[in-house]
């Protein structure tokens, strides 16, 4: 098979498009906040009658996490949200935003 043969470069094609599948997979496996969760403070999703404080923010965020046996630590107060570490097993699994107005928790690791 020549270097520069079609079949060559489909190979080629399918072994880097195939590498970062195994990474993206395992990271999927430890994320534990999917996506737009919410704590359960709020009857509807994303809706919520006030803005919390930081520091109820901060509380409701440690309980929402070990509850799942999970540690929620650094909290980082930045104007209307909460930034936080998420570890397990004293190893870092995700980089938490909880926004105190809506009650939405979203991963920004």
């Amino acid at each position: 098979m020549k270097a520069n043969s079609p079949m060559h470069l489909i190979l080629l094609s399918a072994i880097i498009l195939a590498l970062p599948v195994a990474p993206i997979a395992h990271a999927a496996e430890d994320n534990v906040t999917p996506y737009g969760d919410y704590c359960q403070w709020y009857s509807i999703y994303g809706v919520c009658k006030e803005t919390l404080k930081p520091l109820e923010a901060m509380d409701a965020i440690e309980k929402y996490y070990a509850e799942k046996g999970i540690k929620a630590v650094n909290m980082q107060h930045k104007g209307r949200f909460i930034e936080t570490d998420i570890y397990k097993d004293e190893r870092l699994i995700d980089k938490v935003l909880f926004d105190r107005k809506t009650g939405r928790i979203r991963s920004i690791y």
